[in-house]
């Protein structure tokens, strides 16, 4: 009898399935392991060029920084844009989208707005005029830049790094122009003093005058620099949107670093630089010591990428942006040089009155005016392409059409809102200025070179082998007279010829200083002031909490050494928090984990250390206090607060124990601050317990303070985002020396930081080849490669890798040749 059914029926058809499953999962793997093999994560060999001068010899030293040696300084920055492009081709593929407003093109509609925002400002146009001003030098280095960019992208072939698989894109053409307009956005990122005018221009709505100056004080002691009631000429204007609310203008699926000039925000609380200089006579070698960290937003890649460039008449060592063909931070063999943002007022907003019976037409001093007009026109993936008009008036580009809270702010039939801004000048040669700096021989021909600088204005600190120390405040800013119309704190009537620029702060009449008798310099973002020119720079400087601890630190010994200057850019106490540790010692919780937590917090002294149980009680206290003061301002608070800090006002309310902002506005009694204060410690313990456990002595700072690096775009994707970023415990807060920016509002976890030290670097004048870096990811944008990530561990911990132009040793060689 035959069996019921054929079993080799089913195996007969599964097979050949099997066979092609296998013959797949075979084929993807060979692909798989033919892209790791082939990837140029660590270039090394020769490669042929054709487009190349003369040939270049690259070695990389165990810190895997690319040493350059050309015959040219043309063929030095060729090799440079090569490296930059094979190291970084995903990051310099961003940068040139963001810098043209063209995201959207492989992102889709998430970045429409991002797109429109950067059209409207004209940033690629504004390039394109700069560099057409540009000396023939110049102009030839860049291209020399770009096409070593496009030569490195070019080499890569069909291996890419993955982000252009997941986002089904190439690397674009890179010409000389998008290194003009990279270095716009980085203008951009460091200069967001319009953003602060707009803030007070919506709280106007419902506040006088004198409570916006409560709610964003002046960082210094002393009057307001415009005695102006703003908020009444706008109400008088009647300039407001009568429909305005909250909006939700903020993509959750793109990262908030070094894309957050797209957030089209700017100058954050709490995001600066530290740097200063010591001369011999404070030192233990008897030679000047120089220490720099910029603080910009944390991201995988890294913003910065360290080289070597070595050629005739250039022999520079630092830190570059991919992008710009120059070392932006770094030392010679006989110089040095450090920035920190100066923060001057180079943005204004002015409301132009619309006219009423022609809407292309707007209110000058003398009479109506044209709006300047043009078309732009957006592609986005998958998605019908965006046409739209852009519109310039007398002072710049209208913004209300393009940034939604410009828009909601004020009644868009009748008036718009228009952005003065130093950056997009057509004298600007910011670029040009870099390729001199690199080139001076001396600390002079330096100086001398900075006077190029336009935008961002930077506090630069220097120091040489003969001794001298230097500091010079290098950019353009407006002038403007102490007490005279709004001094840039708020928009202006765009008709009224009181509140047009007077020309610019000549570069004679910039702060500076050269060997004071003190022996030390330093800045921090705080108020600077020259001698002989009492109008300060901008009227929003940061608090002083950072400068004023470095000082301390410097002035707490006679001598100093390189470890010491380690040991202050670790530093982690918080002179931002110093003037609240009375009223949170004060503080008379009724949690039940209260008795646990004062006991825990009775010795805190304000040191945000990365195992301290103390800093994170703190800083939930402080979080959730500013919120009890401020939150009243409905969604003029919750979308601000993280960009914002309110942490000047803080300080300035709970100074009066009867402060009418500690009141809680919902309940019948008059709360004072300290009631206020413990009903924040309550609160605080709550989040605290809820979050981490409710064994207070498990708590630390460290498991709520996550540096976190992020890619763009895919930090926000489950699985890959985990992949791309790096993270970190970090100690610090937003006033510490070692800054950690906290996120507050702007993240599920407020206390994590994603702007912190983007890199630390020490120079010791006694032996330059001692000189010292580090910074919190790696070389390589490689996310497969070890050099992706690598110094992150050790950027944690302040450790520091060597920074030699004369390496004793090298890892590997590439070598450029034109045949």
């Amino acid at each position: 009898m035959k069996p019921i059914g054929n079993s080799t029926g089913p195996r007969r058809f599964l097979r050949p399935i099997l066979w092609t499953l296998a013959t797949v999962l075979l084929i993807v793997l060979a692909i798989t392991l033919s892209y790791l093999y082939l990837a140029q994560s660590n270039p090394s060999g020769k490669r042929v060029i054709k487009s190349l001068g003369d040939g270049v010899v690259i070695t990389f030293d165990e810190a895997d920084i690319p040493h350059i040696k050309a015959n040219s300084q043309s063929d030095a920055l060729f090799a440079l844009g090569y490296l930059h492009a094979t190291e970084r081709s995903w990051q310099m593929e961003m940068n040139r989208r963001i810098a043209s407003g063209r995201l959207s093109e492989i992102l889709g509609s998430e970045t429409v707005s991002i797109d429109r925002f950067i059209r409207t400002l004209g940033v690629k146009h504004a390039a394109e005029q700069q560099f057409d001003k540009y000396p023939v030098t110049a102009k030839r280095l860049l291209q020399a830049y770009a096409d070593g960019v496009n030569a490195g992208n070019t080499q890569l072939g069909w291996v890419l790094p993955v982000e252009y698989y997941l986002t089904g894109s190439k690397p674009g053409h890179w010409s000389p122009t998008d290194s003009v307009a990279w270095m716009l956005m980085m203008a951009y990122d460091l200069g967001g003093n319009w953003h602060k005018e707009l803030q007070r221009l919506e709280l106007s709505q419902f506040l006088t005058t004198k409570q916006i100056w409560e709610v964003m004080p002046p960082f210094e002691v002393g009057e307001p620099v415009t005695n102006m009631d703003f908020a009444k000429i706008y109400q008088d204007l009647k300039v407001f949107n009568p429909k305005a609310g909250p909006i939700n203008s903020r993509s959750k699926n793109l990262p908030a670093t070094e894309l957050s000039h797209v957030d089209l925000m700017g100058g954050k609380d709490g995001v600066g630089s530290n740097n200063w200089a010591l001369s011999g006579k404070l030192t233990a070698s008897g030679k000047p010591l120089l220490a720099n960290d910029p603080h910009l937003g944390l991201s995988a890649p890294a913003i910065w990428y360290f080289a070597h460039l070595d050629a005739p008449g250039l022999n520079v060592l630092g830190a570059t942006l991919p992008g710009i063909p120059a070392v932006v931070l770094g030392r010679t063999d006989k110089f040095a040089w450090s920035f920190t943002n100066t923060n001057p007022d180079v943005q204004d907003l002015y409301i132009e009155q619309i006219d009423e019976k022609n809407p292309g037409m707007y209110r000058g001093p003398d009479g109506l005016l044209p709006f300047k007009v043009r078309q732009e026109i957006i592609d986005i993936k998958g998605a019908p392409p965006l046409h739209f008009i852009v519109k310039e008036t007398r002072h710049g580009p209208v913004i209300s059409d393009s940034y939604a809270r410009a828009k909601r702010a004020i009644d868009t039939s009748r008036y718009a809102l228009a952005l003065r801004w130093t950056a997009l000048d057509i004298e600007n040669q910011s670029v040009a200025g870099l390729l001199e700096i690199n080139r001076a021989k001396d600390i002079d021909a330096f100086k001398q070179a900075l006077r190029k600088n336009y935008a961002p204005m930077q506090n630069v600190v220097m120091a040489d082998s003969d001794g001298n120390i230097a500091y010079q405040a290098a950019g353009i800013a407006p002038k403007r007279l102490l007490h005279q119309g709004l001094y840039g704190v708020a928009p202006a009537p765009g008709w009224e010829k009181q509140y047009d620029w007077n020309g610019y702060v000549p570069f004679e009449q910039l702060p500076a200083s050269n060997n004071p008798e003190q022996g030390w310099i330093a800045t921090a973002n705080q108020r600077i002031i020259a001698t002989n020119d009492p109008n300060p720079l901008t009227a929003d400087w940061d608090l002083s909490a950072r400068y004023d601890r470095i000082v301390d630190l410097i002035k707490a010994r006679n001598s100093h050494d390189a470890d010491y200057m380690k040991t202050m850019q670790a530093d982690t106490v918080s002179l931002g928090a110093t003037p609240l540790l009375e009223l949170f010692k004060s503080s008379a919780p009724t949690h039940p984990l209260a008795a646990q937590a004062l006991e825990i917090s009775k010795d805190f002294n304000g040191d945000m250390q990365i195992d301290s149980a103390a800093a994170l009680i703190f800083n939930a206290w402080a979080d959730q206090l500013t919120r009890n003061l401020f939150s009243r301002l409905s969604y003029l608070f919750s979308e601000n607060y993280g960009e914002r800090n309110y942490r000047g006002a803080l300080i300035a309310q709970v100074q009066n124990p009867n402060s009418p902002w500690c009141d809680n506005a919902k309940t019948d009694a008059i709360e004072t601050c300290l009631e206020s204060s413990n009903d924040a410690f309550n609160k605080a313990l709550d989040y605290i317990s809820n979050q981490y456990g409710n064994d207070p002595k498990k708590w630390s700072w460290g498991k709520a303070h996550i540096a976190i690096s992020e890619h763009r775009p895919l930090s926000k994707i489950p699985v890959l985002g985990k992949l791309f970023n790096i993270e970190t415990p970090f100690p610090g807060d937003s006033n510490s020396i070692n800054v950690g920016r906290l996120e507050l509002l702007r993240s599920n976890n407020p206390y994590q930081t994603l702007q912190a030290p983007s890199l630390r670097a020490i120079y010791d004048f006694s032996d330059l080849e001692k000189s010292l870096f580090i910074y919190q990811a790696g070389q390589s944008g490689w996310v497969q490669s070890k050099l992706y990530r690598n110094m992150n561990p050790l950027w944690a911990k302040n450790e520091y890798l060597p920074l030699q132009m004369k390496p004793e040793t090298s890892k590997r060689t590439l070598e450029l040749n034109n045949k």
